[in-house]
């Protein structure tokens, strides 16, 4: 698989995790089973949305989902299976500085979801902390590393 994707692609963004469960259910972690069995389901439904759209005419070839493992392992395994691009975040949710959600176990996770994007939310500014710059340089070069490593592809 080569390192770029060159065709349209449509994906609706629900893979919020931090600031979804503080501004829309107004909750704190960690959360009870059934919050986040809640979470989940409004997850679900987002889904749902999407492949209405895609029984409505969205070209399969041109949709995909972005959605997190932590609420969306369903909803990865389920799209993959019938051939939905999927996409996933790797960073941890609600932080200034880009880390890994699982750290060094990063890998392990992308290859036990295999989505087609391993997607990483980095706010980096030239004129900010160039000690926390250099660090989020360091591991976002780690994840490109690993991805070409593995032939996967990425966004950034």
């Amino acid at each position: 698989m080569p390192n770029g994707y060159d065709k349209p692609l449509y994906i609706p963004p629900f893979d919020h995790r931090h600031s979804y469960l503080s501004r829309l259910f107004q909750w704190q972690e960690p959360l009870t089973p059934d919050e986040t069995a809640e979470v989940a389901a409004s997850k679900q439904l987002m889904y749902e949305g999407f492949k209405a759209a895609v029984a409505d005419g969205v070209p399969q070839h041109c949709a995909g989902i972005l959605v997190d493992e932590e609420f969306g392992s369903a909803i990865l395994r389920e799209a993959a299976s019938h051939g939905t691009v999927t996409c996933m975040p790797v960073e941890k949710s609600g932080q200034e500085e880009f880390e890994f959600e699982y750290g060094d176990d990063f890998e392990r996770h992308i290859e036990e979801f295999n989505p087609t994007f391993a997607k990483v939310l980095l706010r980096y500014n030239p004129e900010g902390n160039a000690e926390m710059n250099k660090r989020q340089t360091k591991r976002l070069h780690h994840l490109s590393g690993y991805l070409d490593r593995s032939r996967r592809l990425f966004n950034d």
